[in-house]
């Protein structure tokens, strides 16, 4: 089962707010994650996005479930703005994840 989360939809074509992000990531994406053997984050009609949204929505799931975060989630339709910004919170999340022992192995 997939889970699709369009994210313009929501929080329109900037992404700029943590603590928006934080919250639905907590009320749309945390509830669900053991639910759903794929979580798509659809960035269609998003033109840009901040560190302080990226780092709040992706870097804590990574942290908290480690190579299973990174095989279940998808970043779909994401400019060059936005795919650096993901990775960057990819990145810390594997960062945050070995440092509290997670395991990140994929």
């Amino acid at each position: 089962m997939k889970l699709e989360l369009p994210l313009a939809q929501t929080f329109g074509s900037f992404l700029a707010e943590g603590a928006l992000a934080a919250a639905y990531r907590l009320q749309q994406i945390e509830p669900f994650f053991h639910i759903y053997d794929e979580i798509v984050l659809d960035f269609s009609g998003v033109r840009n996005i901040n560190s302080s949204f990226a780092n709040a929505l992706i870097s804590p799931v990574v942290e908290q479930h480690g190579g299973e975060a990174l095989r279940k989630l998808r970043f779909r339709n994401c400019n060059a703005i936005v795919r650096v910004l993901v990775e960057g919170a990819l990145s810390l999340g594997v960062q945050r994840a070995e440092g509290s022992g997670t395991s990140v192995s994929v």
